[in-house]
């Protein structure tokens, strides 16, 4: 089982100006879906900051949700990257791929053995971008910070080849 909580606000502007007129908190329930997936985990290496970690793991989640169809033939929305600095359930960086349906229907058991293509196969598209430092077709991002998509390529990297818990 799998639960977010999302914090969400609005932002109330004014038409034409463009003004910000007023702001507030949305309080929103937690989200729960009993499906199936999988889960990599990995250990820090030496050098990454909590910051850092979390925008190469965000882009790396982008990169791999990008090549899922391809491995499993299903549609983007019928699976969901989620990653997590610290998980709850090993204490280390953990990147979840799980089914967007109640009681799952196999595409992330089917991803379970494919791990390692999956990540050399994402590793290389990002390397592989035109873009100097990120862009939506690589690692999502509109305007990626200068070394984000070298951040993100490190990390698609030493995933591919490196050490890691597979579960």
């Amino acid at each position: 089982m799998l639960s977010h909580v999302f914090n969400t606000c609005f932002i109330k502007i004014r038409f034409y100006s463009h003004d910000n007129i007023g702001s507030g908190g949305i309080s929103l329930p937690a989200e729960e879906l009993h499906t199936t997936s999988t889960w990599l985990t990995f250990d820090v290496q030496k050098g990454w900051t909590g910051a850092g970690l979390t925008d190469a793991m965000t882009g790396a989640a982008y990169a791999i949700q990008s090549f899922i169809p391809l491995f499993v033939r299903c549609d983007r929305t019928d699976i969901h990257v989620v990653l997590q600095v610290k998980a709850v359930h090993t204490g280390k960086p953990t990147i979840f791929i799980y089914d967007s349906y109640p009681g799952g229907i196999g595409l992330s058991e089917k991803l379970f053995e494919r791990w390692e293509t999956l990540l050399k196969q994402a590793a290389e598209h990002v390397s592989g971008c035109r873009c100097e430092s990120g862009c939506p077709v690589c690692i999502g991002a509109q305007e990626a910070g200068m070394g984000m998509k070298q951040d993100v390529g490190s990390l698609l990297g030493i995933l591919a080849g490196g050490e890691r818990n597979v579960l």
